[in-house]
């Protein structure tokens, strides 16, 4: 069975990116392996997530445009994650949508990547 090893996220707006991913709840601490590439990582769920400086600029595809991806996480609180990004200036590319596994906001990064918020049994139960 194919399993999900890491999610890297490059970035030409490091102590941005990795705030931005740290506000989503994402346990990223502070890396050097001497090497004098500061980076953030963590794990989540067995999963290795790392936030380091790209080596060139640019910024992400647009949201749904070819070559562009996008990673979702579940969250406990998507007010209060919502409330932890607001000061860091987070643009809402999708505002709340009730959907059939939850609810989900999607936000972008610093760099332009469309990331997705959801939470589970947000809104009330529907009637089917």
């Amino acid at each position: 069975m194919t399993e999900v090893a890491s999610i890297v996220v490059f970035t030409e707006h490091l102590e941005q990116s990795v705030a931005f991913y740290r506000a989503l709840g994402l346990p990223l601490e502070d890396e050097d392996h001497g090497d004098g590439f500061l980076h953030a990582a963590g794990d989540m769920g067995g999963v290795h997530v790392a936030v380091l400086p790209a080596s060139a600029p640019g910024s992400a595809a647009g949201w749904r445009a070819a070559g562009s991806t996008f990673a979702g996480f579940w969250v406990p609180s998507l007010e209060a994650v919502m409330a932890a990004l607001e000061p860091l200036g987070a643009e809402v590319l999708l505002g709340h949508q009730d959907c059939d596994w939850g609810c989900r906001i999607v936000v972008a990064d610093p760099d332009g990547r469309a990331v997705e918020l959801n939470q589970r049994d947000h809104c009330p139960q529907r009637d089917f």
